[in-house]
C-alpha cells in the first residue's frame, strides 16, 4: 500500500482538480482516517470481493450525497480517495519502472524505492497543506455517519500533524524511478478517480 505522504500527494491533485466545492480539512482528514483503523474494524467497515480487493465502489455508493453537509461529504471523498487509490496503487505501482542500476538487495531496494517516493511526493506536496494547519488542530467536528461508526478525528490529525512535521527522506536515489514516469503515475490516477465520481 502507498505511504501516507503518497495518499497526500494524491489528495493534493484531487484537490486542485475537484469541480465540486469541498471543505479541505475534513477531506484532509478523510484521506488519512483509514490509516487510524485497526485491521479487524477497517474489514468490518469494508466490503471485499473473492480476492480480497476492497469494493471502493460499494463503499462510496453506500452514502447519499445529496443529504450530507460539506463537512461530512468532503470527509467521505477523502475517505473514498484513499481506498480507490489504495487499489489503484496495488494493481498500477508495479509498472513503474526501476532503474536498479546500484544493484541493491530486494531489502535495499525496497527502501530506496519507498525513500525516493515519499521525496517527491514531499516535493509535490510542498506547503500546500500549512495554511490548513490551524483549521485541522482546530478542528471539532462530528462527522456522525451511521456506515461509518467510531471515527477518530484525533487519530487522523495526529496522522496529518507527523507528516507535516517530517518532511525529511533517507538516502534517495533519484534515478531509481524517474520522477516524471511517478508524477503521471499520480496524475493519471487523479484523472481516473474524477471520471468514477
Amino acid at each position: 500500500m502507498p505511504s501516507i505522504s503518497t495518499n497526500m500527494h494524491f489528495g493534493k491533485i484531487f484537490i486542485e482538480n475537484v469541480e465540486d466545492e469541498i471543505d479541505i480539512p475534513s477531506f484532509i482528514i478523510g484521506i488519512v482516517f483509514p490509516d487510524t483503523i485497526n485491521e479487524d474494524d477497517f474489514e468490518e467497515l469494508h466490503s471485499f470481493d473473492e480476492d480480497g480487493n476492497i469494493d471502493v465502489r460499494e463503499f462510496y455508493e453506500q452514502f447519499n450525497f445529496k443529504t450530507l453537509n460539506i463537512v461530512q461529504k468532503s470527509f467521505v471523498l477523502g475517505y473514498y480517495c484513499h481506498l480507490w487509490f489504495d487499489e489503484y496503487y496495488k494493481f498500477n505501482a508495479s509498472k513503474l519502472t526501476i532503474h536498479n542500476n546500484l544493484e541493491l538487495s530486494d531489502e535495499e531496494l525496497g527502501a530506496a524505492v519507498k525513500n525516493t517516493l515519499k521525496c517527491y511526493d514531499y516535493k509535490a506536496i510542498n506547503n500546500f497543506f500549512e495554511k490548513y494547519t490551524n483549521n485541522i488542530n482546530k478542528f471539532d467536528f462530528k462527522i456522525n455517519l451511521k456506515e461509518i461508526n467510531g471515527v477518530n478525528i484525533k487519530k487522523s490529525i495526529e496522522k496529518i500533524q507527523e507528516l507535516l512535521r517530517d518532511k525529511t527522506s533517507d538516502i534517495i536515489y533519484p534515478r531509481l524511478i524517474e520522477e516524471d514516469e511517478y508524477m503521471r503515475f499520480i496524475k493519471n490516477g487523479c484523472s481516473k478517480i474524477m471520471k468514477s465520481l
